[in-house]
């Protein structure tokens, strides 16, 4: 790999998903829709993720497909990012590998292209997608928490993952990944239902609705951290 700070993080992704993988295209398994899953009770250190408000609740489960849920994001006014973005920001790959990683939110660059993961941050994952993971950056999917890139690339707050939820939800379960790689605190702590730190979070294979969800470091914060 290029950059040797994701080595540490790889290792683990390559161990929890790459195995995982690997065993599901040995047996030749063929993909079965999920009904979706009731979210567990959370368990001690877990909060639930706000509830979501009934306007985007009902536009995506509306949405039968991607592209139709694609579509309403776009046109989504629920909050007030509508009013600063450039642009929403949809996904980026097919998912055919049955991956799917989820960043917290847009910045800059991915609010001026309408692609996740762009910039330094998109290049150090593709590294560790391509080079360390063995697998192309389209056959994964890319998506974040948030579809609006929060002023200043500041942190999400609760209303705004309030009113994404649905959205993401909705995605989830029309993409059916075997494997969430939530990338950094914010969408590892919502999508585990989790207020834990990132440090308990990491290192291991948690079980969420029948997936195997493997947190990590955002790419960001391994680039800001040479010492990863």
């Amino acid at each position: 790999m290029k950059d040797p700070r994701a080595a540490h993080e790889l290792g683990l992704l390559t161990r929890a998903a790459g195995a995982h993988l690997r065993r599901r295209r040995d047996w030749g398994q063929s993909r079965t829709a999920q009904a979706p899953c009731a979210s567990p009770a959370p368990h001690k250190g877990e909060t639930r993720s706000p509830t979501p408000l009934a306007g985007t609740s009902a536009v995506a489960a509306a949405c039968s497909d991607l592209d139709s849920l694609r579509s309403a994001v776009a046109v989504c006014r629920a909050c007030a990012l509508c009013e600063s973005r450039t642009q929403t920001v949809f996904s980026d790959g097919t998912g055919s590998a049955r991956v799917m990683f989820i960043g917290e939110a847009p910045g800059r660059n991915e609010d001026e292209q309408g692609v996740p993961f762009v910039g330094r941050a998109g290049a150090l994952l593709g590294d560790i997608i391509e080079k360390g993971m063995k697998l192309r950056r389209e056959e994964v999917y890319i998506a974040n928490v948030l579809k609006c890139r929060p002023p200043d690339n500041r942190d999400p707050e609760a209303g705004e993952k309030q009113h994404c939820t649905p959205f993401l939800d909705r995605q989830i379960q029309l993409l059916d990944p075997s494997v969430l790689i939530p990338l950094g605190l914010h969408a590892s702590q919502h999508i585990l239902k989790s207020s834990s730190s990132m440090g308990r979070l990491r290192g291991r294979v948690h079980t969420l609705g029948g997936r195997k969800v493997v947190p990590t470091y955002h790419p960001a914060y391994l680039l800001r951290s040479p010492g990863m």
